[in-house]
């Protein structure tokens, strides 16, 4: 046997031990004997701390499959080594079994999150994809109640999260403003409207993309068939805690899948608990699920967000992460501006054509570019004649450099921050990742903030 491999069941056989938060003597002697059994070493041990239980359970579906089964018939010992399987422990079980076997007959996998900052509670099954599947869409909303029933005769709640979005959406904005306002008092007037948006428009896909996988760190979920995301334990591992979930496919038999899981489930444990719906008219849950959404809509980590061109207050902004680009002179902001508004046309080349007949257009180009350039430093509030020249590079490449290192300081709280730095392609032009429709502005005659395109002044600067 590998040494991955002990390492690897010695982090199952934790887990599996310390899922119902309760260590019997009586395991700790069982867990003695397997340990001898399985010729695990205190080296195993020491490294089965470091490895997650993802990482434990990727390694043995690569092992022999008379191990494995011999390996899940050891753990149902364990579960039942106190006499008592808890519910956590026939979860973790179940899901084991299904990952490693197959059982189900649809794809399974176990992912475990860094979960330091978030507080993830289980007993809870949620609806996930990465792209509307409108076939199992459609399948869910047939047969909500259904599932929901279903799941809450076992101890679940089901959730999906247009559901959830209409419930916020009955909620006068005003009510769920100051809900929100008294949970997180530092959010921001204006983060609060963008989030509030957010949860009445709730896209699972998109949550998938930018929330749970963004945010969290789950690459699985960036790109996921039509799943169920279930808690089902947390690990130490490095002294971190680490939650742990199954992505259980549906592909398109959704209801026999999920009726399988729940019987099988049921056949191992019995509930004696039923969660109620508890989403009522004028109740904001803030539970499980409920309250990873809104935790992870207001962590300033992994925020695909709009730009914000402010000239009223001077500052270049990022709404929905609530941050700004600090330490920028106008010249800087004002040079920003002008690659976010360049962009959408291929960016700016500064390289001059050692061609005579194309110097002309150059120059011409240029010209342009300086007088859009000293519109754009006049709306941050400098002289219109003292704007930098952007056609010496002694001048213009420290601002480019300034604008990178502010920008990169920002990106664990931007989603893929390097859309938004100014960056130079193969072909020699300056410019960003951002499109112009997701640019807005703030200004003197209209300080409401609209897109870029809507703006006269703007788009004046962007004509010329």
């Amino acid at each position: 046997m590998k040494q991955s491999e002990r390492t690897g069941i010695m982090r199952i056989l934790s887990d599996m031990i310390s899922a119902d938060e309760i260590i019997d003597a009586r395991e700790i002697s069982f867990l003695y004997s397997l340990k001898e059994k399985y010729n695990i070493k205190k080296d195993d041990e020491f490294q089965s701390v470091s490895m997650t239980l993802s990482q434990a359970v990727s390694i043995l579906k690569e092992s022999p499959e008379g191990m494995v089964h011999d390996l899940l018939g050891d753990l149902t010992r364990v579960a039942m080594s106190d006499d008592y399987c808890a519910r956590a422990e026939a979860l973790l079980l179940l899901s084991l079994v299904i990952t490693l076997t197959g059982s189900l007959g649809v794809d399974a996998d176990i992912v475990s999150v860094d979960a330091s900052g978030l507080n993830i509670e289980g007993a809870q099954m949620l609806y996930i994809e990465s792209s509307y599947d409108e076939q199992v869409n459609a399948i869910i909303e047939d047969h909500y109640r259904e599932l929901y029933s279903e799941a809450q005769l076992s101890g679940f709640d089901f959730l999906y999260l247009p559901r959830i979005a209409g419930h916020y959406s009955s909620l006068p904005e005003e009510s769920l403003g100051q809900i929100i306002s008294f949970l997180y008092p530092r959010v921001s007037h204006e983060r609060l409207a963008s989030i509030i948006h957010k949860l009445r428009n709730l896209s699972t896909a998109d949550f998938c993309k930018y929330q749970l996988s963004a945010k969290l760190n789950i690459k699985e979920l960036f790109d996921v068939q039509p799943s169920l995301f279930i808690k089902l334990s947390d690990s130490n591992v490095n002294n971190k805690r680490h939650a742990n979930f199954l992505i259980l496919g549906l592909d398109k038999d959704v209801l026999p899948t999920i009726h399988q899981f729940i019987e099988t489930f049921s056949g191992m444990y019995r509930n004696r608990i039923l969660n109620y719906l508890r989403e009522e008219k004028g109740r904001f849950v803030y539970s499980g699920f409920h309250k990873l959404i809104l935790d992870l809509h207001l962590l300033q980590k992994g925020i695909k967000s709009s730009v914000l061109v402010d000239t009223v207050s001077g500052d270049i902004c990022f709404p929905e992460a609530d941050v700004k680009i600090e330490k920028l002179h106008r010249r800087e902001k004002a040079l920003y501006a002008l690659f976010l508004i360049e962009s959408s046309s291929g960016g700016v080349n500064f390289d001059k054509p050692k061609n005579v007949h194309q110097l002309g257009r150059y120059e011409k180009r240029i010209k342009a570019l300086q007088e859009k350039y000293s519109l754009i430093y006049k709306e941050f509030g400098g002289e219109k004649q003292n704007a930098p020249n952007l056609e010496i590079p002694e001048i213009r490449l420290p601002m480019i450099s300034l604008i990178k290192r502010q920008i990169s300081k920002l990106g664990d709280t931007l989603y893929h921050a390097d859309d938004y730095l100014i960056q130079r392609n193969i072909y020699g032009n300056y410019g960003l990742r951002i499109d112009l429709s997701s640019c807005f502005c703030r200004t003197f005659s209209n300080p409401d903030a609209v897109k870029m395109e809507s703006s006269a002044v703007w788009q004046r600067i962007i004509a010329l």
